[in-house]
């Protein structure tokens, strides 16, 4: 070869190299054409990873004209093994690894490195027919074609970061668009984890949410999306066009689907112990920082079974903060294509996590100001309707002290006719009537007073057993008459406490006639008195145990009421007045319903006050 064509070589090569018209990858693919037809052969470059573990793309004469990912590891294959040792490597065709590019009919390839000083950029082979040697001219403009070419695939590199470095970019302005236009918790959620999987290049090919239940120790596992799940991100369709508004979306078919996914359920079904000794996303949440385990299968820190159930082989981790308080940790890993995960990577997936949080905490703040909202709303309702019951309950102490004093009369005068009327007549009939209406009239009044009146208590010492036994002396001959059986416990020693005996006798009266009322067949009444805690201090309990078939299921809410009431006759408010005076005492009256057999009310009273 003449010194003149070697030099009209090296020019064509050069303005290739400086082409302002291509982008990097096609100057790179007009170089690898160009030397395909200047040595009658095929050529491949192929560019090595910044980890310097895989050869993970390349460009050929004989392919399409745009870089093809591959995948092959640094030592297998022929291209591989030359960047392993970073010399000219010449095989059989048959040693190629599955992604190598071996120019149709070649018989034989030839590696070589392409460096930069001690740097390996990539690996260039040429296919080549069995029998042919490159020639001495051949192989030294080869040499100085492959130096321009080590610059050719130094920019590449460089356009690959940067439109790295842009693409992270834009989606964090995106993601944080995106987080402030919704407050959607759950929405959220699938957004965040989509836009990590989601593309035709995506960040990750897995991700799986799991958050904190400090309560019971665990990470429970909520949702995981991977590249089968996971969806196309769209922009609404005002946003087009629009950086400065641009955001995306998902719609909601998309995400009950994520939800109902095979591998979005088994990480529902997953819990992480919340223990770093056990679990490096433990250690993550414990320690606030994101780990990255390159090696899974041999690191003893990881969950051997979280491993095994979704095959990782390395995996990172990292803490969702929402205002210094982590809720969860998101876990992405790339099982599909195997690509480990770069510092940039992981640089990526801190800043995400970052705006991630921030959009959480905007959602969980949104939601309780809506339940404070919602709270300060019935707390007003409740104040008016507390101001109308009251407002009621004034007007109805006024009536009934009106009404009491024409009551006493009209049933004085109707006892007077009673007495005078002969009684098998129709007119003795009609006092009879006056006169028990009237005491009916009487009762109901009396209550209405008792409930609306200011509750003062006057303390003496009393004994709970003398109370009970007086209560009972006013209820037993009822008992008697409606056949019950009544069942004394009451205890040897004496109980005593201050309270206001008549406000307490009042009490077991109202519960000692209901138990009576309720067993209008006849049955059994069991009261027991025994000494009890209540608040951590001493106390006593009056049980009041009958057979009456208990309470109907539909009312058991209702009998603390004022007025509510499911006899004929009731007031509705006994035991209303009942559980006030207990109150104010510092005590409680529960109930123990068993529908079928009976109720049981308990009075509990501290001894103290």
């Amino acid at each position: 070869m003449t010194v003149r064509d070697r030099y009209h070589l090296l020019s064509s090569v050069v303005r290739i190299a400086n082409s302002t018209q291509l982008s990097h990858p096609a100057r790179l693919k007009s170089l690898a054409r160009f030397m395909a037809a200047t040595f009658k052969c095929s050529v491949t470059f192929y560019l090595q990873d910044e980890a310097q573990r895989y050869l993970t793309s390349c460009v050929s004469s004989t392919g399409p004209a745009t870089i093809v990912n591959c995948q092959i590891p640094v030592g297998e294959g022929i291209a591989g093994l030359c960047a392993l040792e970073k010399a000219v490597v010449r095989r059989a065709t048959a040693s190629s690894h599955p992604d190598e590019i071996n120019g149709g009919n070649a018989d034989e390839t030839v590696a070589i490195p392409i460096m930069a000083g001690s740097e390996l950029y990539g690996v260039v082979s040429f296919g080549l027919r069995a029998g042919k040697v490159l020639s001495v001219d051949d192989q030294a403009i080869r040499a100085e074609m492959l130096t321009v070419a080590a610059g050719i695939i130094e920019m590449v590199r460089l356009g690959e970061e940067n439109d790295k470095k842009l693409k992270e970019l834009a989606s964090l302005y995106r993601v944080s668009n995106t987080m402030l236009s919704t407050i959607r918790l759950n929405k959220l959620i699938h957004l965040i984890l989509t836009v990590l999987t989601s593309g035709p290049a995506p960040f990750f090919d897995r991700a799986m949410l799991f958050l904190i239940n400090e309560r019971a120790g665990i990470m429970q596992g909520m949702l995981g999306v991977d590249s089968e799940t996971t969806v196309d991100l769209f922009k609404p369709a005002a946003e087009e066009g629009d950086l400065l508004s641009s955001r995306w979306d998902i719609a909601d078919e998309d995400m009950s689907r994520q939800r109902d996914s095979a591998f979005s359920r088994q990480v529902r079904e997953s819990r992480l112990p919340l223990d770093k000794s056990l679990n490096m996303a433990s250690r993550a949440v414990l320690e606030k920082r994101l780990i990255y385990v390159p090696g899974a299968a041999s690191d003893k820190r990881v969950d051997r079974e979280f491993v095994r159930r979704f095959g990782i082989t390395s995996f990172a981790t990292a803490p969702l903060l929402a205002k210094e308080r982590i809720v969860g940790v998101v876990i992405v890993d790339n099982p599909v294509h195997g690509k480990p995960l770069h510092q940039d990577d992981l640089r990526f997936l801190q800043l995400f996590m970052n705006q991630a949080g921030m959009a959480i905490e905007n959602s969980m703040l949104y939601d309780r100001i809506e339940d404070t909202n919602r709270s300060l709303r019935e707390t007003q309702e409740q104040l008016i309707q507390g101001e109308r019951l009251a407002t009621i309950g004034e007007m109805a102490a006024r009536i009934a002290h009106e009404l009491k004093g024409p009551l006493v009369s009209i049933g004085g005068f109707a006892r007077r006719l009673e007495k005078k009327l002969p009684t098998d007549s129709a007119e003795w009939q009609y006092a009879e009537t006056i006169v028990v209406e009237v005491i009916r009239l009487e009762k109901m009044l009396t209550d209405i007073l008792s409930f609306s009146r200011k509750a003062i208590i006057c303390y003496t010492s009393c004994n709970i057993t003398d109370i009970v036994e007086s209560a009972l002396a006013i209820a037993g001959p009822a008992m008697e008459q409606g056949n019950i059986r009544v069942c004394k416990h009451f205890p040897s020693k004496t109980i005593s406490f201050l309270g206001d005996c008549q406000q307490l006798k009042q009490v077991f009266i109202n519960l000692f006639l209901n138990a009576q009322e309720a067993m209008k067949g006849g049955g059994q009444l069991d009261i027991t008195i025994a000494p009890t805690s209540l608040n951590g201090g001493d106390a006593v309990s009056v049980k009041v145990a009958d057979t009456g078939g208990g309470i109907p299921l539909e009312a058991l809410n209702n009998i603390f009421n004022p007025f509510f009431t499911t006899k004929e006759t009731g007031t509705g408010l006994g035991l209303p007045i009942a559980n006030r005076i207990i109150t104010n005492h510092g005590g409680k009256l529960l109930v123990i319903n068993q529908p079928g057999t009976g109720v049981e009310f308990t009075a509990l009273l501290p001894l103290k006050l």
